[in-house]
C-alpha cells in the first residue's frame, strides 16, 4: 500500500470530489430530462385536418415540414398519409392544386 503524503492526499481527494460531482450531475441530468421527455408522451395529442393549395415549388417534403406534428417520428410516413388521402400514386404535385393534410398539435384549436 502507498503511502501519500499530504498534498498527494490533497490531489487526490480533490479528483475524487470532482469524479463525484461530475457522476451526481449526470445522474441529475438523466433523471430529470427522461422525467420531461416521459410527461411530453403522456400529452394529449389533438388531430385536424385542412385544405392546403400547392405554391409553385412546393414538394411533399416541404409540405411535411410545414404540417407535420408530434405524432409522426418519420416524414416518410407522413408524406406515404398525404398521399394516401389524396389518392396520389406517385410524388407530383401541381400549383394550384389542393391537398387535404391531417396535421397534430398539443393544442385545441
Amino acid at each position: 500500500m502507498k503511502v501519500y503524503n499530504k498534498s498527494e492526499r490533497i490531489v487526490r481527494n480533490r479528483k475524487i470530489m470532482l469524479l463525484a460531482a461530475i457522476i451526481a450531475s449526470l445522474l441529475f441530468g438523466f433523471i430529470f430530462f427522461s422525467n420531461r421527455a416521459a410527461a411530453e408522451t403522456n400529452r394529449q395529442v389533438y388531430t385536424y385536418y385542412t385544405s392546403y393549395e400547392i405554391q409553385p415549388g412546393d414538394t411533399l417534403w416541404s409540405i411535411a415540414d410545414q404540417f407535420m406534428g408530434p405524432d409522426y417520428t418519420d416524414k416518410q410516413d407522413f408524406i406515404s398519409n398525404i398521399k394516401s388521402m389524396n389518392h396520389l400514386l406517385d410524388d407530383d404535385i401541381t400549383a394550384g392544386n389542393y391537398l387535404v393534410i391531417e396535421y397534430s398539435s398539443y393544442d385545441i384549436l
